[in-house]
C-alpha cells in the first residue's frame, strides 16, 4: 500500500502556493505517495491548480470562527461537528500528518485526525499546543531573530515536513482554458502590445503595500522606454487604489495601453493571464506567488512587515528591492507612525528593475536608501538571496550567513555544500567576551538542572527542596535569557531554548525535569559552536567544514 499523506493549511493563497516545493520533496521521499490536503473552502479553486495532491479536502473555517465569535451554538455543539466532519480523516490512517497552521484549534484537529507521524503543531496530553519537529519549532523561533533569518518558508516547509532533497521549484497548473482566456482578454485594446506586464498594487495588509501613486509615476518612466501593455490585477477591494495608480500615471505622461483585471478573473484565469505576462511588479500578495509558480519573473517590493527573506519570491530569477532602514521589516503587531520605509524606493530606480528584466537596459547601480536582490538557487538546493552592487559585508550578514549554515547542519544532520565563511565578523573579539561572560552563568543553570532532575525523583519525599531549586532556577534563567537575547551572537540559540523549555507538556515531573535538562544542555551546546567559530584562527577561503552538530536535537522538537 502507498503511503498516505494529510497536510492542514488553513491560512491564504499564498500559503498554499508556497507548499509546491513541499508536495515534490514528498514524491522524491515515498515515490507514489497519496498526499491530501485541508484547506479553507475560500480557497479550493487555488488548491485545485496544485500539481501533487490526491484529495482537496475543503471545510468553511472562516464560517467556524464567525459562528463561535457570535455564540451562534455553544463551544462544544461546533467542536461536535468539526469532529464529525473529520472522522473520515481520522480513518484513513494517514502515515504522516503535516500541520502548516499554527495555532491551536489546527492543532486539536492534528490530533483528532491522528497520524504515527506528525508534523506541526499537535496537542500534547494536557490540552495545550506543542510543536513537533525541529523545522516546524524553528518557524516558530525565527520571529524572535527575524533579521538574522535566511530560510524562505517554501523551503521550512519542505525541510520540515519531509527533508533535505534536490531543489524543486515552485508549480502551479496553467489550464488551456484560462491561457484562451487571457488571451482574448489582453487582446481586447487596439493597441494590440505584443507583450505585457502584470502590476498589483493593492494588498490584503495595507503595512505590506508601496503607495499607489509610486506605483503610477513607476510606470509612467517605464512608458517611455518600453511599448507594452500594462494590466492591473487584484481583488475587487482595491479599484481605489487602482484609480489613484491610473490617475498619477495618466498626469505623469504614461502612455502604455492599460486594462484592468481586479476583480473579473477566477483564480484559474489569474494563473492563466500572469503566464502571459513578461514579468509581474506587486507588494507581498497571493498572485505574487502564482507568478512564482507559472515561472514568470517577479519584482517584488518588499516593505512594512514583510522580510522577503521569509516570504518573497522563490527560486532563480526574481528581483527584491527593499529600504534601508534600521527598522525595516518591523515587526508584525508594531504600529508604525511614520511609514518612512515606503518613500525610500526611488521610482525611477524601481523603473530601471523592470526595464533590465525586459532587456531594455542595464541593471541599477546600488545607491543609500535601499537594497536590490537577485532571487537565486544556493549550494544546498535552497532559496537564496544575493545583494546586487553592495556586498553583505555587515556584522548581521556575518552572522546571518553563520546561522543559516549551522541551523541546516543541526537541523539535518547533513553537512552543507556552502563553503563555510574563512572570516570572522568585525565585533569578534565583543561576542567572544560576551559569550564567555554567558557560560559560566550556563553551566551553572546546567548542574541545576541535574539536580532538579535527582530531585524529581524523589519529590514525593521531598517536595519543598525540588520547589525552592525551581525558583531559583527560574529567577537564574530569566536574567540569562535576557543577556542572550540581547545579543546578535547568542539570540537565535537563545529564542531556540526558550521555546524549547516552554514546550515542555510530557507527563511527570521527572521527565519534564529530563526535558528541561537536554534544552540547557542544548542551549549550552549552541552557544559554545559559535564561541569557538568566533575565536578559532581564519582558515583558507573555500575551506569546507564536518558538520557543526553534535549531539540529539530533542530540544528543537518539542
Amino acid at each position: 500500500m502507498n503511503r498516505q499523506v494529510l497536510i492542514l493549511n488553513i491560512t491564504r493563497m499564498g500559503d498554499l502556493v508556497q507548499m509546491g516545493t513541499l508536495l515534490s520533496r514528498l514524491q522524491e521521499e515515498w515515490p507514489g505517495v497519496a498526499v491530501d490536503v485541508v484547506i479553507d473552502r475560500r480557497f479550493a479553486a487555488v488548491a485545485s491548480l496544485l500539481p501533487g495532491l490526491r484529495d482537496i479536502i475543503a471545510y468553511d473555517f472562516h464560517a467556524l470562527i464567525d459562528d463561535s465569535r457570535a455564540a451562534v451554538k455553544s463551544a462544544t455543539a461546533l467542536y461536535a461537528d468539526l469532529a464529525a466532519w473529520a472522522r473520515p480523516l481520522a480513518e484513513r490512517h494517514y502515515h504522516r500528518l503535516i500541520n502548516l497552521t499554527f495555532n491551536r484549534s489546527s492543532a486539536l484537529l492534528a490530533s483528532y485526525i491522528g497520524a504515527s507521524d506528525i508534523r506541526g503543531a499537535r496537542c500534547a496530553w494536557d490540552g495545550e499546543s506543542v510543536i513537533e519537529n525541529p523545522w516546524m519549532a524553528y518557524f516558530t523561533d525565527m520571529h524572535h531573530f527575524r533579521a538574522l533569518n535566511r530560510f524562505n518558508l517554501v523551503d521550512v516547509y519542505a525541510l520540515g515536513g519531509s527533508g533535505p532533497g534536490a531543489h524543486a521549484p515552485l508549480s502551479v497548473r496553467v489550464t488551456p482554458e484560462a491561457r484562451d482566456w487571457a488571451k482574448r482578454f489582453l487582446s481586447a485594446t487596439p493597441d494590440k502590445p505584443h507583450e505585457w506586464i502584470a502590476v498589483q498594487a493593492g494588498a490584503s495588509d495595507a503595512m505590506k503595500a508601496w503607495r499607489p501613486e509610486h506605483f503610477g509615476r513607476t510606470l509612467a518612466h517605464l512608458s517611455a522606454r518600453w511599448n507594452g501593455g500594462i494590466v492591473l490585477i487584484g481583488t475587487p477591494a482595491e479599484q481605489d487604489t487602482i484609480a489613484q495608480v491610473l490617475g498619477v500615471y495618466r498626469e505623469a505622461g504614461g502612455r502604455n495601453p492599460v486594462l484592468n483585471a481586479a476583480g473579473h478573473t477566477t483564480v484559474e484565469q489569474l494563473a492563466g493571464l500572469l503566464a502571459e505576462c513578461r514579468l509581474l511588479l506587486t507588494n507581498d500578495t497571493g498572485p505574487m506567488h502564482l507568478a512564482v509558480g507559472v515561472q514568470v519573473p517577479v519584482v517584488d517590493l518588499s516593505v512594512g512587515h514583510v522580510d522577503f527573506r521569509e516570504t518573497g519570491p522563490y527560486g532563480a530569477g526574481h528581483w527584491v528591492v527593499q529600504p534601508e532602514l534600521e527598522c525595516a521589516p518591523c515587526g508584525f503587531d508594531q504600529v508604525c507612525a511614520h511609514h518612512s520605509c515606503k518613500d525610500r524606493l526611488p521610482v525611477t530606480m524601481v523603473a530601471d528593475v523592470l526595464l533590465h528584466v525586459l532587456a531594455k537596459g542595464d541593471c541599477p547601480i546600488d545607491a543609500p536608501g535601499y537594497r536590490l536582490y537577485r532571487s537565486s538557487v544556493d549550494e544546498d538546493g535552497l532559496g537564496s538571496y544575493c545583494a546586487v552592487g553592495t556586498a553583505e559585508s555587515s556584522d548581521l550578514d556575518w552572522y546571518s550567513r553563520y546561522w543559516r549554515r549551522y541551523w541546516y547542519e543541526t537541523l539535518t544532520h547533513t553537512a552543507s555544500h556552502i563553503p563555510a565563511d574563512p572570516t570572522v565578523p568585525q565585533n569578534a573579539a565583543v561576542s567572544a567576551r560576551h559569550l564567555a561572560g554567558m557560560m559560566p552563568e550556563i553551566d551553572r543553570l546546567c548542574r541545576q538542572a541535574d539536580a532538579i532532575v535527582q530531585a524529581a525523583a524523589q519529590a514525593t519525599r521531598s517536595p519543598g527542596s525540588l520547589q525552592a531549586l525551581q525558583r531559583e532556577q527560574t529567577a537564574l534563567r530569566e536574567q540569562a535569557v535576557q543577556l542572550g537575547m540581547a545579543h546578535i551572537a547568542s539570540s537565535p540559540a537563545t529564542a531556540s531554548f526558550m521555546r524549547a523549555i516552554h514546550h515542555d507538556h510530557v507527563r511527570g515531573l521527572d521527565r519534564m525535569a529530563r526535558h528541561h535538562a537536554l534544552a540547557y544542555r542544548q542551549w549550552r551546546r549552541h552557544l559554545t559552536e559559535i564561541h569557538r567559530h568566533l575565536t578559532q584562527r581564519p582558515s583558507k577561503a573555500g575551506a569546507r567544514r564536518v558538520p557543526m552538530f553534535t549531539g540529539s536535537s530533542a530540544a528543537h522538537s518539542g
